[in-house]
């Protein structure tokens, strides 16, 4: 009993003992050019885009589910997706638009202009 009171207690410090980004904190992503803002949200949505696949900026919130920016918040200075707009669908190649498609192994690929098949993500099915 006095085991799992002691185990139940430390449970509970551990989020305090997290040190948490500052709000300013960024990484580098793509390229130089590219930064992405690393503050959580409320809502745990960030932006996301992928010009590979013909995918603008959206909102990917838990469970690769995409919605539309809340441009409103933007012209106010806040963050797009705190909280999102409409949504759209599961993961990004079900956005309208999106040139790339889901293989029936679960890969993301894209068809080339010359018809080459083009491997975007490899499939989750497959071991390495």
């Amino acid at each position: 009993m006095k085991l799992s009171i002691f185990a139940c207690a430390a449970m509970a410090f551990l989020p305090a003992s997290a040190t948490p980004l500052a709000a300013d904190a960024s990484v580098a992503a793509r390229d130089a050019e590219h930064e992405l803002s690393t503050r959580q949200t409320a809502s745990g949505c960030y932006y996301f885009a992928s010009p590979t696949c013909c995918v603008p900026t959206v909102c990917m919130c838990a469970g690769s589910r995409i919605y539309y920016v809340n441009r409103d918040n933007v012209n106010r200075g806040l963050h797009g997706c705190d909280p999102p707009w409409g949504y759209i669908g599961t993961g990004y190649t079900s956005f309208p638009g999106s040139c790339c498609r889901i293989a029936p192994d679960g890969a993301v690929e894209k068809e080339e202009e010359d018809g080459a098949v083009q491997i975007i993500e490899a499939s989750p099915m497959q071991s390495e």
